[in-house]
């Protein structure tokens, strides 16, 4: 049975998504052992690179979704479940920073699939949970989500697809604003009618995503060889005034917000 992780990557004007793919896919190569696919077009492949996907499969962007006057590239990722390669899928963001070997436990822990619902931000010691609307229920992330070429899985992908298609319906009814497109509500809907509305623990992965926020700098440690150690800097405010508070974390994954942020990292 073949076992490996999957990753979308489709360059912007701002972003250079691509090199965010090779870096992450280096680190999943490095602590979980496992082939990385990428899934772009064409013009975002460089024409010169050091690093060699198991698999380039390119298709065209959509670029009809729009975040900070910027075309945000992240429609069409119900087409993971048509496009893997693998048996077994971890599906990532390119802005998660493998920092362990957890992630293999997604593969012990799902039967269909798996992803995350609770959160923590790094430097805020309480898990959190962002609802789909006002007075909804808490979204699923898409960050993360492992699956399995199963018919459950299937037809999440199916679902998702029809909540893309359909997506200014499904916020009407969820009330959430439409303007921008995110793969989380895609999920957390296809996730609900697959369980017939109902809330279903089963395909929740049994630990928090770890953000780093807005506010957060990250800086790795050259001197660890093996590049797990990182210093986040947090910007408190505290009477009108930012005070610094400064914490070092080692084998701890992560998933960085801010796009800017991770560039920073990796150069």
């Amino acid at each position: 049975m073949s076992r490996g992780a999957l990753l979308f990557a489709f360059n912007s004007s701002k972003v250079d998504y691509y090199a965010m793919a090779e870096y992450t896919a280096k680190r999943i190569n490095h602590f979980l052992n496992i082939p990385v696919s990428i899934i772009t077009n064409k013009d975002s492949i460089p024409n010169t690179t050091n690093y060699k996907f198991d698999n380039v499969i390119t298709m065209s962007a959509d670029d009809s979704n729009f975040f900070r006057d910027t075309v945000w590239f992240n429609k069409g990722r119900y087409q993971a479940y048509d496009l893997t390669p693998y048996d077994e899928t971890l599906l990532m963001d390119v802005d998660y920073m493998v920092n362990s070997d957890r992630l293999l436990k997604v593969f012990e822990v799902m039967s269909d699939y798996a992803c995350h619902e609770s959160t923590a931000f790094m430097m805020v010691p309480d898990a959190a949970y962002e609802l789909l609307g006002p007075n909804s229920f808490p979204i699923l992330w898409a960050t993360i989500i492992g699956f399995r070429k199963t018919k459950k899985s299937e037809h999440l992908f199916q679902c998702m697809k029809m909540v893309q298609q359909n997506y200014n319906h499904y916020a009407n009814i969820y009330g959430f604003v439409p303007e921008i497109y995110r793969n989380d509500y895609s999920l957390t809907i296809a996730h609900r009618i697959l369980n017939g509305h109902y809330p279903c623990i089963d395909e929740i992965l049994p630990w928090n995503l770890m953000h780093i926020g807005l506010k957060t700098k990250v800086y790795p440690n050259f001197k660890d060889p093996l590049n797990t150690e990182f210093t986040i800097v947090y910007d408190n405010w505290k009477r009108n005034k930012i005070k610094k508070e400064y914490i070092t974390i080692k084998d701890i994954d992560f998933h960085v917000i801010n796009k800017d942020i991770f560039r920073e990292i990796i150069t």
